[in-house]
């Protein structure tokens, strides 16, 4: 079997199966609104066919499709596959056909130059066995609106819907000042369009703030959706340049007080706390859950890449079950020049596996939490304040749902 990028005349067995895999409830028949994909995305399908021949719709096994991301890792941007659209047939299952296709995936990735990868798990412990590891946790709250009074200021400036065409250059400032936190994603103009200002069922409201100098300095995505305990205000991204607009926008928010019963933050980062300065924050409901997931797909040029505040020198020995290029002993000196890893046949000071490292070197987890569950063990207290320096821990935070 082998991978290729799905051709046009392929599109329908790719749909079919994508429908299957997650909307299985609306039926064979089912046609979902036929919407642009954004400009970052790539289909996959994994064929059981020769691959010097021309592969028939029928020759698909699996499918996936893959998002060319940028990302900020340790503040600079790199290269990600986002993984997605992961799905076979109910009669292909069980027979390792998704696990090849992503080991497929992930030589592709390598050829193209891509040292990292993200992707959402539809079950984390399958994901962990190909060697993907959480990056980000994420918090949701359900407030009343009148619980927000004591956080609204007085009006001032003023708010109005906002076009993704005339002001998206507006929109990106904001985002791009607010969105600062590690696995943060440059989005594209497609990626906006595409899938920030619309749904997969509805198309959400864009709301700004623009101050006294008719300058945005805030913005809100929502819906309203009935459900049964009465409408939810669910506020997908809510992007601020400064605490003044960050108030306004809670006041927005605390202003629907006569259309909702609650008002839902639906992607918050896990360490924000939006109960704290309630008058009852018994009233709220706050529900912490696991979120993305992170691998490297090539640790050298992985480690090659970042950027490193120290200039120190560690030997890891690294397991990766899927990738034999990763599965080896590797140098990491960092000095006066820059990184450099090489493979060495030595004793390492320290080891892990290709999850815990992607965990490390994205600054999802620290060296010395790896080490207490066991995921990391290292020769001595050197090697692990080494290790501390090289890769501090970061707010992680991938917002973006794919």
């Amino acid at each position: 079997m082998f991978l290729r990028q799905l051709p046009a005349d392929h599109r329908d067995a790719f749909r079919a199966m994508v429908d299957y895999a997650f909307r299985p409830t609306e039926g064979p028949d089912w046609q979902e609104q036929d919407r642009p994909l954004p400009d970052l995305f790539t289909r996959f399908g994994y064929y059981d066919a020769p691959p010097d021949e021309e592969p028939d719709p029928d020759d698909l096994r699996t499918v996936c499709g893959s998002y060319d991301f940028t990302v900020r890792i340790r503040g600079d941007w790199h290269a990600a596959g986002g993984v997605s659209a992961v799905a076979s047939p109910p009669e292909g299952r069980r027979q390792g056909a998704v696990s090849a296709m992503l080991d497929a995936l992930l030589e592709y990735y390598r050829e193209e130059g891509t040292a990292f990868s993200v992707l959402w798990p539809f079950e984390y412990e399958f994901y962990r066995r190909l060697g993907w590891a959480t990056c980000t946790n994420y918090a949701e709250a359900s407030i009343p609106p009148e619980q927000l009074a004591d956080s609204a200021p007085q009006p001032a400036g003023t708010f109005r819907t906002l076009d993704p065409d005339e002001d998206l250059a507006a929109i990106r400032e904001v985002h791009e000042t607010w969105a600062t936190e590690a696995l943060a994603v440059r989005r594209t103009d497609g990626w906006w369009r595409e899938r920030t200002f619309r749904g997969w069922e509805t198309d959400p409201y864009v709301y700004g703030w623009f101050d006294d100098e008719e300058t945005l300095r805030g913005y809100l995505i929502y819906t309203i959706s009935e459900g049964d305990d009465g409408r939810d205000m669910r506020v997908w991204e809510r992007a601020f340049t400064d605490h003044e607009a960050r108030a306004h926008l809670l006041r927005f928010c605390r202003n629907h007080d006569s259309q909702v019963e609650t008002v839902t933050f639906t992607t918050l980062p896990e360490w924000s706390r939006p109960i704290e300065a309630l008058p009852d924050p018994r009233a709220a409901t706050l529900e912490i859950k696991t979120g993305p997931m992170a691998r490297i797909v090539d640790v050298e040029a992985a480690l090659t890449a970042l950027s490193y505040d120290v200039r120190e020198s560690v030997v890891l020995a690294v397991s990766d079950e899927r990738c034999a290029w990763n599965d080896d002993t590797f140098e990491l000196r960092v000095d006066a020049a820059g990184a450099r890893v090489n493979r060495v046949e030595t004793t390492p000071d320290a080891e892990l596996d290709v999850g815990a490292l992607s965990q490390l070197a994205v600054g999802a987890r620290e060296a010395a939490e790896l080490e207490r569950t066991g995921d990391l063990t290292v020769s001595d207290a050197t090697v692990r304040a080494t290790l501390a320096d090289l890769f501090p821990d970061e707010r992680t935070y991938l917002r973006e749902g794919f």
